[in-house]
């Protein structure tokens, strides 16, 4: 769900939404989704009290498990919360839809934790995750920087959206400010060096994705919904809209 295989599973679910028509890519969304809990841990199909932290992590060729999240996974949950508002609910077979939800709330939460526990308040590339399942992380030298990615902003967006629930905005309200704290710079926000050095050091860089996508969702975040109709819109993975064939 990482580097280089993500926007695929997100496009399964936005061309069918943007062509409803299109079902098979629909289908094939659900089967990702069927096999998406063998990734998280703990696992999100059984029943929890709720609120939990939830880690996605990667398998090797052998179907063992690889103790890492990518910051650029983080855009699962919003796909998930995407679904939720959108797949028809006979589709969904008996409490299927429940933990689904729990992926949602669980991964966003987690998401979020990879901003607010370093020293800037701004997320690693990736984190290496303790192989007891504890919830512990770690942040190596070559996950240390942040280019300020969207994955995080997008899945605060898209629970907002699926719950109302005002502590998604209070989460995007951290991290934007962790980003005009620790990454501004005359000319936009630089990428930072490392993400527990205060003050940082800056990148003499500044990615495209972080107009286009993470001040983007930000903005939509805090944005009453006609600001973009979902029923009209769909965003593709760098955060462009565009309209589906039904709203024509």
């Amino acid at each position: 769900m990482g580097a280089l295989a993500d926007s695929y599973y997100e496009y399964l679910l936005k061309q069918w939404l943007q062509s409803p028509q299109e079902t098979q890519y629909k289908d094939e969304w659900m089967a990702v989704m069927d096999d998406l809990p063998g990734l998280v841990h703990p696992d999100p199909r059984k029943e929890s009290s709720g609120g939990e932290k939830l880690q996605l992590t990667e398998l090797d060729s052998r179907g063992g498990r690889i103790w890492k999240m990518d910051h650029l996974s983080c855009f699962v949950p919003g796909m998930v919360a995407l679904g939720l508002m959108n797949v028809p609910k006979g589709d969904i077979r008996s409490g299927r839809n429940a933990s689904w939800f729990r992926m949602a709330e669980g991964l966003t939460t987690s998401c979020m934790h990879l901003w607010k526990d370093t020293k800037t308040g701004l997320a690693p590339e990736y984190v290496l995750l303790h192989k007891s399942g504890n919830g512990q992380k770690f942040v190596e030298d070559g996950g240390k920087h942040s280019f300020l990615r969207p994955e995080t902003a997008e899945s605060l967006f898209y629970l907002h959206r699926l719950t109302g629930n005002n502590k998604y905005r209070k989460w995007g309200k951290k991290l934007f400010r962790a980003i005009v704290e620790h990454a501004k710079v005359p000319g936009g926000y630089a990428s930072v060096k490392d993400v527990n050095q205060i003050p940082t050091e800056k990148m003499d860089e500044m990615q495209s994705f972080v107009m286009a996508e993470t001040l983007k969702y930000l903005y939509l975040l805090f944005s009453p919904p006609e600001t973009l109709d979902l029923e009209r819109f769909v965003l593709n993975t760098e955060g462009h809209p565009l309209r589906t064939l039904r709203s024509w």
